[in-house]
């Protein structure tokens, strides 16, 4: 998802003042859940409608707001202040972002013939992480052209162990290798 500045810079503030409150964990609860409600077809539609008045935006999301930790209430509030709710779109992945830059930690994804477990995923994600200096979150996706093995992807770094891989690179050493004279 590419975030723009607007939404870079309000996560950044929103960041600070988590790590002041001491509810980091909470607040990056909280932004996942405002993204992912504010992403519903119908509640954007409301929500950036430009027929609905403010006042009873902010009059139909006080339910939501009443279940969020105070500094994000706050947070929100402020938001629509500054009429810059749009930010509500992109908050949890810019927040989520933000978190993981601090802490050293990168996502990443696990494609796989099958369904791994988690412990299959752990291994995955601390091997991965060695080898790039850094902790990786591994998200799964089941990929029905793998005949076998696994392929990751953190960002632009490509971990091919699949079986299709495997026998492209043994392809390549046998018709690169000299022959016998």
């Amino acid at each position: 998802m590419i975030l723009d500045p607007v939404t870079n810079r309000w996560a950044d503030a929103l960041f600070e003042v988590a790590r002041k409150a001491d509810a980091m964990e909470a607040i990056q609860a909280d932004t996942a859940r405002l993204s992912a409600e504010v992403s519903a077809p119908k509640v954007a539609a409301f929500l950036y409608g430009s027929s609905v008045p403010q006042e009873e935006r902010v009059k139909r999301f006080q339910p939501l707001l009443e279940l969020l930790h105070p500094k994000t209430q706050s947070f929100v509030r402020l938001l629509f202040e500054r009429r810059r709710v749009e930010v509500l779109r992109g908050i949890g992945e810019a927040f989520k972002r933000k978190v993981y830059e601090e802490t050293g930690r990168v996502e990443g994804v696990v494609e796989a013939a099958r369904e791994l477990s988690s412990e299959d995923v752990s291994k995955l994600e601390s091997a991965v992480g060695a080898r790039i200096g850094k902790t990786v979150v591994l998200t799964q996706r089941h990929s029905a052209d793998l005949i076998g093995g696994v392929r990751v992807i953190v960002g632009a770094r490509l971990f091919d162990a699949t079986v299709k891989g495997r026998l492209e690179s043994m392809r390549e050493r046998l018709m690169s290798a000299a022959l016998p004279g």
